[in-house]
């Protein structure tokens, strides 16, 4: 077994329980973007189509304000809560074993070379390859993001306006509605566009996040296990990971939000939300530019849940003891 590889594994309870912090965090901090991100990228309007990008997004902060409060930018705290803090935990401790064990069994490609062993002032996980780095991100996301579907579901539908607060009362209730509109399969709906989002994402921002580590703490030599280093490598990430495949994220928020009175008839017989027909919708009822809708948000808060995230991770990951 090489330096790079598991001199011995980390605990699960402090990997899971750095990374449910880490989610919690984000969760509460970041919600009101998420809900004006999904806000932003649903069907659009005649009358908002031509709006730039910043009226439409204090157009949604005002509608929302309006008739809910403050508060209300919080709509979906609670979903979010459901899927992301055991939905984080269990990403970074997936993430964590995969990457041990593809360092300890020396994979080609993937295995970076043997080399110094890890040092307090380096990852907390064990150091891969480029290609590594961006196939173990993506199976760690994608594997998490299927087991946690029909609450993203949940989730977006508590944000949209296209459902009333007392459309989901709770949870139960709303995974119960799920089931009865489209059966076993209508807990994955989307996942097909989340798959193509969360793969790429997963992948180019890992591979990006640990280059960047690197990079800086060359640079300016206060070694990559340096707070700020870890910060600003998550945020530039989290950043040019989220503009690369945001497409497939708004695919994904209107496959997930739009009411089958809105779809093509086509469409919404056949009860089908592929991803060609939703893009067909999408180009023929609001043009190309719709793919851009909530990109500056979602980049923000993608910039800034990754920051947070990782800085708790693998900075929570050390002192725990």
């Amino acid at each position: 077994m090489s330096d790079t590889a598991r001199g011995k594994a980390a605990p699960a309870w402090k990997t899971l329980s750095v990374g449910g912090m880490a989610g919690l965090t984000s969760c509460v901090l970041l919600q009101p973007m998420d809900l004006l991100k999904t806000r932003m990228q649903q069907e659009r309007s005649p009358t908002v189509s031509s709006l730039s990008a910043t009226q439409r997004l204090v157009r949604a902060f005002r509608s929302v304000v309006d008739t809910s409060g403050t508060l209300g930018l919080w709509r979906g705290t609670v979903p979010t809560i459901v899927r992301n803090v055991p939905g984080v935990a269990a990403y970074f401790y997936t993430l964590n074993e995969l990457r041990w064990l593809v360092a300890t069994w020396q994979i080609p490609v993937l295995s970076s070379r043997p080399g110094p062993a890890r040092t307090q002032d380096s990852s907390t996980m064990a150091r891969l390859s480029s290609t590594g780095n961006i196939l173990t991100g993506a199976v760690a996301r994608v594997s998490i993001g299927l087991v946690l579907n029909p609450i993203s579901i949940v989730k977006a539908r508590y944000e949209s306006s296209h459902y009333a607060k007392d459309a989901y009362p709770t949870i139960t209730a709303s995974l119960r509605s799920l089931y009865h509109d489209g059966g076993f399969r209508g807990f994955f709906r989307g996942f097909s566009a989340t798959a193509l989002r969360d793969a790429p994402y997963a992948g180019l921002y890992l591979a990006v996040y640990e280059q960047y580590k690197v990079w800086l703490g060359q640079w300016t030599r206060a070694g990559t296990g340096a707070w700020w280093v870890v910060g600003m490598s998550g945020m530039c990430a989290g950043a040019i990971a989220t503009v690369l495949t945001h497409p497939f994220d708004i695919l994904k928020t209107r496959m997930q939000t739009t009411p089958k009175s809105m779809l093509e008839p086509h469409l919404a017989s056949a009860g089908q939300r592929s991803i060609w027909g939703t893009t067909r919708h999408i180009l023929a009822t609001d043009g190309v530019r719709a793919f851009a809708d909530g990109l500056g948000l979602r980049c923000a808060r993608k910039a800034a849940s990754s920051m947070i995230g990782w800085s708790i991770f693998e900075l929570g990951h050390r002192w725990v003891s």
